[in-house]
């Protein structure tokens, strides 16, 4: 991750600049080690697969989306989910 140290030279809003490693190095914060899981079986897809959502906003209040684009994406995750719980006919747990 990167700090914005100078939000002059750092905008959160646009994804086009390239935020200069000099103002701010990258730092390792975490490392993730998954070990093999037992292959999927028709059961763990319709309970994990179908009946389960992602949404950027699960989370920690303070990890939540930042910037002006990221709150008018989040009824089309919401829109998404219903639509996807409703026409595959089981319920979606958030």
């Amino acid at each position: 991750m990167q700090f914005a140290t100078d939000i002059e030279k750092m905008p959160v809003e646009d994804a086009s600049v390239e935020w200069p490693e000099e103002g701010s190095a990258y730092l390792t914060v975490a490392r993730t080690r998954v070990a093999p899981q037992p292959a999927w079986t028709e059961a763990r897809v319709a309970a994990i697969d179908d009946g389960m959502t992602f949404s950027p906003w699960h989370g920690l209040a303070a990890h939540r989306p930042i910037g002006g684009v990221m709150p008018a994406r989040k009824p089309a995750y919401e829109m998404s989910s219903e639509f996807r719980g409703r026409v595959n006919g089981c319920p979606v747990r958030g």
